[in-house]
């Protein structure tokens, strides 16, 4: 029987100088993912241009929801230490331009700051995703890998309630194009902390990258393609994974018009801020909750179905509610799926996928949120006019539960679909926070030794 090691705590895991300082680099690069596009909001709204500061949101989320997948493949192709940097560089710049750009009368410069933004959100460097493929590469056991990507969730939660307050600081102060461009700058300077000091935590294929074999005959094979990309994130397991993280884009894009929908309607307009704010407290709760639950013998793809379960529930008592009680607490159970979901996504990478292919996964997760997330914006906002709001949220709650029931499709991989742990195995986590040991011989990588139990 094998043994494992006890999970470290979250405060211990917050004590490990190296982990805390990767978790605060990649923080530091996630306040521009809701900076720039609150930014670009703001910027339009200021110069009294609703439907440009609409369009410019949208801009940035498909930008971001098209170009992910390719953008991991190309870090499990290229490694993340010769991609990251430039496409830092590049955020940077291209943000700076959209927010000078959004500046202009001109009916010509506008159209170019959108396109700025859409292009800013495709060259972004996808430091969250290569993080979460560094814990899943670098963790000894199926708790040890829970409680890492439920602390970075948590903390990623969080990040998503300072970003707002940050921009609208910004924009009170000297403006909002400053804000825009103090995200890029923050993802800069956060990519380049994040380069210097992941390879402490030993993942060297994630930093490496997994090179494409030569094929015979001169030609190709193997990592990296479009094709393959595709073939992944299309397959059974690819489908179980997205799909219900595409319900949940749709039922939080969807709320995003439906809380100031309903606060109008029921005649507490102060509400619609707080109900956006306890889905992320609902969310942090819930996410250090489920780091803590066992991992032994758990059904990681019936908990990802129940999640959507708790989802689906919050959605339609906000659906039903007539009261802020009511409201209030159907937003604190849509907030409590809301981390777990990611959580549970997240660790699922680790054993229904191969290895080299675990960043463009990860990556991919983020892109189902994002265009499930803007569709559902755009069509719950058109459909107010004639719809009312409860059969509106209803109809939502109904098309997150059909999606999300493909998470019970999914299946671990069998042992044998798992790369053996060679001389290149990634260390793995010193739970006191001392020296780095070797992953194999204390149990196995995250998704090696997960199989065993039926877990991520």
């Amino acid at each position: 029987m094998t043994e494992h090691p006890a999970p470290p705590t979250y405060r211990s895991l917050l004590g490990d100088r190296r982990v805390a300082s990767v978790i605060t680099a990649v923080t530091l690069g996630r306040l521009a993912a809701g900076m720039v596009p609150f930014g670009m909001i703001a910027v339009f709204t200021g110069r009294h241009q609703l439907g440009w500061a609409g369009a410019a949101f949208a801009a940035f989320l498909i930008g971001a929801a098209l170009s992910g997948p390719a953008k991991g493949a190309l870090i499990d192709r290229h490694g993340a230490h010769r991609l990251l940097v430039p496409m830092a560089l590049a955020f940077a710049a291209t943000t700076a331009g959209a927010a000078v750009l959004a500046l202009s009368d001109s009916s010509v410069l506008r159209p170019a700051a959108l396109a700025l933004t859409a292009a800013s959100a495709a060259l972004a460097p996808p430091n969250s995703a290569v993080l979460r493929t560094v814990w899943t590469e670098i963790a000894r056991s199926d708790a040890e890998n829970t409680r890492l990507h439920s602390l970075d969730s948590v903390v990623e939660e969080a990040t998503f309630v300072v970003a707002p307050l940050l921009t609208s600081g910004i924009w009170l102060v000297v403006g909002a194009q400053w804000a825009v461009i103090t995200g890029g700058l923050s993802a800069l300077l956060g990519t380049l902390w994040f380069w210097r000091t992941v390879h402490a935590l030993g993942a060297d294929r994630v930093l490496r990258g997994t090179p494409k074999p030569s094929a015979p005959g001169g030609g190709s094979g193997g990592s990296g393609g479009s094709g393959e990309r595709r073939g992944v994130l299309l397959s059974r397991n690819g489908a179980a994974l997205l799909a219900p993280m595409a319900a949940l884009g749709v039922a939080m894009g969807a709320l995003s018009v439906g809380y100031p929908a309903w606060a109008l309607a029921h005649g507490h307009v102060q509400l619609a801020g707080v109900l956006m704010a306890l889905d992320s407290v609902g969310g942090i709760v819930a996410g250090l909750a489920y780091g803590r639950l066992p991992t032994r013998d758990a059904r990681p793809w019936r908990r990802y179905f129940g999640a959507v379960l708790v989802l689906v529930a919050g959605l339609a008592i906000v659906a039903v509610s007539t009261g802020p009680a009511p409201v209030v607490l159907g937003s604190l159970l849509v907030g409590a799926s809301l981390t777990p979901m990611y959580v549970i996504a997240y660790l699922l990478v680790g054993t229904g996928f191969p290895k080299d292919r675990h960043t463009t996964v990860n990556a991919g997760i983020g892109s189902a949120y994002n265009l499930g997330s803007g569709a559902a914006a755009l069509a719950v906002g058109a459909l107010l006019g004639p719809w009312r709001l409860t059969p509106t949220l209803l109809a939502v709650a109904a098309l997150t539960l059909l999606l999300g029931a493909a998470a019970l499709f999914g299946r671990t991989l069998p042992a044998s679909a798992a790369p053996d742990a060679g001389p290149d195995a990634a260390p793995a986590l010193d739970p006191d926070g001392g020296a780095v040991v070797d992953a194999a011989a204390a149990g196995g990588s995250g998704s090696a030794a997960q199989v065993e139990a039926d877990v991520r």
